[in-house]
């Protein structure tokens, strides 16, 4: 599914009622300067996949409702530079302090080849 302005929070606390679980994120550089991010559940042996985008480089975080989402969003955050507030703790998981967030981003990084 596809929803542009999808509330990934309420989408969270219904996968999570229905007895979902959340595998994983992905996060795909757009060229507008906005990230897709896709939310991969697995609910009764079926997976289901929302792909969604930041508005200003931000949506809010999963990872209250989903321990499991902590250390990917801190690492979608490192590499793509997307914001995700209301993160329990938001501090750098893949690359040091010192380097900028978004290696993805980078000129003749990953959002520039195809």
């Amino acid at each position: 599914m596809e929803a542009p302005d999808l509330d990934v929070l309420t989408l969270a606390s219904a996968m999570l009622a229905q007895g979902a679980r959340l595998m994983t994120m992905t996060g795909m550089a757009r060229p507008d300067g906005e990230t897709d991010l896709i939310y991969h559940y697995l609910l009764d042996g079926q997976a289901y996949h929302f792909k969604t985008q930041t508005f200003r480089q931000t949506k809010l975080s999963i990872a209250v409702l989903l321990p499991a989402a902590n250390w990917i969003e801190r690492e979608i955050q490192d590499l793509f530079a997307v914001h995700f507030e209301g993160h329990p703790s938001p501090e750098r998981l893949v690359r040091p302090p010192q380097l900028e967030a978004g290696f993805f981003r980078r000129p003749g990084g990953a959002a520039t080849k195809e």
